[in-house]
């Protein structure tokens, strides 16, 4: 797939989203009339099932961490195989199959994590709030942002990589030195992935000199078709 064709459709509405207030819907309109389920989305066909629940996880995290109020319509935050269809029941049986419980396991932990870090639900309408740490590398299919709110160490670095290929000691740059925490890795095991990169709660440290001017740099594995979620240091640390 020749995704860095369409990696400005991510990123343009990084143009205007500090003008309006918004709500990020994946909505009952993208899932019906023939369209499929976001499940089906996420992949050419006949693409393993294992890469598309990957993607669909990448895909909740950047909707999640984005600025905007994130909206899921039922039945995708278990990777329901169906499209909706307003004359029948969604299909619950399968919040019982195994790597779609892992899932819901993911869906429920990333929104813990939206409810917990300000810098990623207050301050969504304020554009100094939202800054970019990479978003023109469409050949890699990776995107990078800082989320913030008040204090410097509420920073929040979300890192995509929509790409089928794990990148190794990839260079993000970031604002502050010190210790940063990994929140989530949506490959860890217990989401169903393959653990490609680093899991939740390990600590980075970054070196001096970062990519595009920014004072400090990170060196992540990124995992295929995965999100990661970062914290700032803490004050002590910065």
């Amino acid at each position: 797939m020749e995704r860095w064709k369409k990696h400005q459709k991510l990123t343009f509405r990084g143009l205007y989203m500090g003008n309006e207030k918004w709500v990020l819907p994946l909505s009952h309109d993208e899932v019906v009339s023939g369209k499929g389920s976001l499940l089906d989305k996420c992949g050419f066909r006949g693409a393993p099932f294992e890469d598309r629940l990957k993607t669909l996880r990448a895909l909740f995290g950047m909707q999640v961490c984005m600025p905007g109020r994130p909206l899921l319509f039922m039945g995708s935050e278990f990777a329901q195989g169906r499209e909706w269809n307003e004359s029948r029941s969604i299909d619950w049986h399968e919040c019982h199959e195994h790597e779609r419980e892992k899932v819901l396991h993911f869906v429920s932990d990333l929104m813990k994590i939206y409810k917990t870090e300000p810098a990623l639900h207050a301050g969504d309408d304020e554009i100094w709030n939202f800054q970019w740490v990479d978003c023109d590398n469409a050949q890699d299919n990776v995107l990078a942002w800082i989320r913030k709110f008040g204090e410097w160490h509420n920073d929040v670095l979300a890192v995509v990589n929509f790409s089928g290929v794990k990148y190794y000691h990839y260079s993000l740059g970031v604002p502050h030195g010190g210790r940063w925490t990994v929140l989530l890795n949506s490959d860890d095991w217990k989401y169903g992935g393959a653990m490609g990169g680093p899991g939740a709660s390990c600590q980075i440290q970054p070196t001096q000199g970062g990519r595009f001017g920014w004072p400090y740099c990170l060196w992540i594995d990124l995992p295929p078709h995965g999100v990661l979620i970062l914290k700032a240091p803490k004050p002590t640390e910065g």
